[in-house]
């Protein structure tokens, strides 16, 4: 749980699990000027975080928190224990609330991040003034001597919440898709043990990786655990055989990776030759 006012976006508990002895992790960025790979030991209360990334806006005090901490809050809970579970026993000993839980974890992982909140608030916000700008018959009706034009003015200047939150509120409809929860609950999951490899895996801000559409009859998805253990889900058997036995975990890790950098928007925690991480990790744009 992220200390108040700092939203995590990549949640402590997942962090941890790259903490040397130091209590700290290593993290890779670049500077955005110069794009120079710079590596730093951090703790994870440092790192990963927006202030006031889930933030409500013009609401009273009590509840500018709600998402952050009703929402994500409750979800962490429950993962936390069911990651410690998929790490020492593997996917096929959870109960089904474990997997419901884990589901739920998995579909905010990819809405959670910055880049996703950016883009909601924004077209939330669009979407507010293009709707309730248009000329509704009821509000026009009912306005009686209120000086507004249009729904949006009034809604701006009376209920300002509405559309200041608007993004938000469609976070919350897409953390709790039945389809999305429906889907990722019924793939095959499984866990890789990659301890045999040379290399560990790396776990960047945008965690959650996926292969082909969601729906896809072959998709896979994929998060890494901790340095050596990886989770996977999908629905086709040969792809099961591929990453549980066929490639190699030098393989898996290999690929892992190169995804897990390929898909970074600033920051990838971890172990790694610096050649490597300046190899696949993606430059800011000039």
């Amino acid at each position: 749980m992220s200390k108040e006012g700092d939203h995590h976006y990549v949640p402590q508990f997942h962090l941890k699990r790259w903490e040397g002895r130091d209590e700290k992790l290593l993290q890779w960025e670049r500077i955005r000027f110069n794009n120079k790979l710079v590596r730093s030991p951090v703790t994870t209360a440092a790192t990963a975080y927006v202030p006031g990334l889930y933030a409500l806006e013009e609401v009273i005090s009590d509840e500018v928190q709600q998402i952050e901490t009703k929402v994500f809050g409750k979800i962490e809970t429950e993962a936390s224990p069911i990651l410690e579970k998929l790490i020492n026993q593997g996917a096929s000993k959870l109960t089904v609330v474990e997997r419901y839980w884990w589901t739920m974890y998995l579909n905010a992982s990819v809405f959670r991040v910055p880049h996703v909140i950016a883009r909601l608030k924004a077209e939330g916000a669009q979407i507010a003034e293009r709707e309730l700008s248009k000329d509704i018959d009821e509000f026009v009706a009912l306005k009686g001597n209120a000086p507004e034009k249009t729904l949006f003015e009034w809604t701006k200047n009376h209920a300002p919440s509405r559309i200041a939150n608007f993004g938000l509120k469609t976070l919350l409809r897409l953390l709790d898709n039945e389809r999305a929860i429906d889907r990722i609950i019924h793939l095959q999951w499984h866990v890789r043990d990659v301890t045999a490899a040379s290399r560990r895996l790396l776990l960047g801000d945008d965690p959650f990786c996926r292969v082909n559409d969601l729906y896809n009859p072959r998709t896979l998805i994929a998060m890494p655990l901790s340095p050596t253990r990886v989770f996977f889900g999908t629905d086709a058997g040969d792809i099961v055989r591929s990453v549980m036995t066929t490639n190699t975990p030098r393989e898996i890790v290999h690929r892992m990776n190169v995804e897990t950098l390929r898909k970074t928007r600033r920051f990838v925690y971890g172990d790694a030759e610096r050649s490597f991480i300046e190899k696949y990790l993606p430059l800011h744009p000039q």
